[in-house]
């Protein structure tokens, strides 16, 4: 791995034999990897044919004279050091396509520079830039000839996360999908990414809006061991794989054209709901006051975890200020939603505080780092959800507090609909839409707002309500949990 351009190189060569397979490269194929980092890829494509003419970049002056020594005997091989996603010839050729085969291991997860988030705002507009695999995959596929093949191996987030769906967008009308394997990232030497898995990506150019309507692709996961992707590679597929087959034209039509690869079910419910949670609550993410540590504190507690956050005793909080004004000059903090919770549906402590004084709001409000976002939803009956996803989604009701940016706030349009949505984001059905939307530990309002939504009679709304009301009360969970379950599968 190089840590400056955050290129983690291929050394697996069931990845790269896998991969090449895929572009099935052929005699005078002009073929490009646009991160050569160590060649493991040019050293792949040359193994499977040695007179295939390969272009290869990179930024990193060590591996650009690494490469130039290596193949500096092939004049096949041309090396150039060059920012790919600035480079200006390809400017030029991206107009009418220049390459027949693209395959490569793009750069990603490292912080780019506000200066450098701005030039790349400015030259791929309406595209997120704050990855740079997702613009490495939006400029190669513009470096193709019509019919040209390209496979990447990159972090799955594009098929789904909110901030790629002009990506996605672009690649469903400009490319035929071929298929996409969704692997572990533990396949990878030195990478492990916890928030997702890596997938390799094969696409055919393509501005045919009927090819592209006609098109039927794969979806491949269940993957054991890199093993599995040699075995894809000999065109065989082992029994024990999960293999979804999606049509390019539905995955266009998803909301945000997200690609749902969950089960069939799942996912054909999220796309053809007519409602969802965002026609009837709004979902808002809650405060950052831009400095924990000196804003933020806890009641006196135990837990070591919280060691290094003011202690405050009870008697400097304002357990009953409901507004967004400052509290008295007698107390300094008051409570504050945040984090996860043990249970669902109620909260079993409230240890977090806010400072709430005249100048810590003025910082709030002014600060560049701060957010004093959506404070209008402050103090509001509503139910919080946690940012950071586990596997069962914890929904809890929210009291009339503020709360910070580690909380997705749900807020229904008609109060009746608190307790029914309360029932509904603990139930299993809810629980397994939103993983669907979005697979990652990631849990903000944007996908939130995409779970189809059942709107009850008012009987059921009723039942709902009475065995919340009781799920609060006894503190019971369990005894009631199986008929929200029940309802709720029943009904979506």
């Amino acid at each position: 791995m190089n840590d400056v351009y955050c290129a983690y190189y291929t050394k697996n060569s069931n990845i790269t034999s896998y991969m090449v397979s895929m572009i099935h490269p052929s005699h005078g194929d002009h073929i490009l990897e646009p991160c050569g980092g160590d060649g493991v890829f040019i050293d792949a494509l040359l193994d499977f044919s040695p007179k295939l003419r390969i272009d290869t970049c990179d930024l990193d002056i060590d591996a650009v004279n690494a490469m130039k020594s290596k193949y500096h005997l092939n004049q096949n091989v041309t090396v150039r050091r060059t920012d790919t996603l600035m480079d200006s010839f390809f400017d030029e050729v991206s107009n009418f396509g220049y390459y027949d085969k693209i395959i490569g291991n793009p750069p990603y997860g490292g912080w780019q520079e506000y200066s450098r988030r701005t030039e790349l705002k400015q030259k791929y507009n309406g595209f997120y830039v704050r990855e740079t695999y997702s613009l490495f995959l939006l400029r190669c596929v513009s470096l193709l000839k019509k019919n040209g093949v390209l496979s990447f191996i990159i972090p799955d987030t594009f098929l789904f996360l909110h901030n790629h769906k002009q990506l996605r967008k672009y690649l469903l009308e400009q490319t035929i999908i071929k298929e996409i394997a969704i692997f572990p990232s533990k396949f990878f030497p030195g990478v492990s990414f916890g928030y997702s898995n890596l997938c390799i990506i094969t696409v055919q150019k393509s501005n045919s809006m009927s090819e592209m309507i006609m098109n039927n692709f794969s979806v491949i996961k269940g993957l054991k061991s890199d093993e599995d992707l040699f075995t894809l590679s000999k065109k065989s597929k082992p029994e024990y794989l999960t293999i979804n087959q999606l049509t390019q034209l539905e995955v266009y039509q998803n909301q945000d054209h997200a690609f749902l690869i969950s089960d069939d079910d799942t996912s054909r419910k999220i796309a053809e709901s007519r409602i969802t949670l965002a026609d009837i609550a709004n979902c808002v993410t809650g405060i950052y006051c831009g400095d924990n540590k000196r804003f933020m504190a806890v009641i006196q507690s135990e837990r070591k975890s919280l060691a290094d956050y003011s202690r405050a005793d009870k008697s400097s909080v304002d357990y009953t200020h409901k507004s967004n004004n400052p509290v008295s000059d007698v107390k300094k903090y008051i409570p504050i939603v945040k984090g996860s919770s043990s249970t669902g549906y109620y909260r079993t402590s409230d240890e977090w505080l806010i400072e709430w004084t005249p100048s810590a709001l003025f910082h709030y409000n002014n600060d560049k780092k701060a957010r004093f976002q959506n404070s209008q939803y402050y103090f509001r009956m509503g139910i919080a959800l946690p940012m950071v996803k586990s596997s069962k989604v914890k929904a809890t009701i929210l009291h009339e507090m503020v709360f910070d940016q580690s909380i997705v706030g749900v807020f229904p349009h008609e109060d009746k609909y608190l307790l029914y949505l309360l029932a509904y984001l603990n139930s299993t059905t809810a629980n397994k839409f939103i993983h669907t939307i979005n697979p990652t530990a990631n849990n903000s309002a944007n996908y939130l707002k995409k779970i189809p939504v059942y709107i009850p009679d008012d009987n059921e709304l009723s039942n709902i309500n009475e065995l919340v009301t009781a799920i609060i009360e006894t503190r019971d969970i369990d005894r009631h949990q199986s008929e929200i379950d029940d309802f709720f599968e029943r009904r979506l």
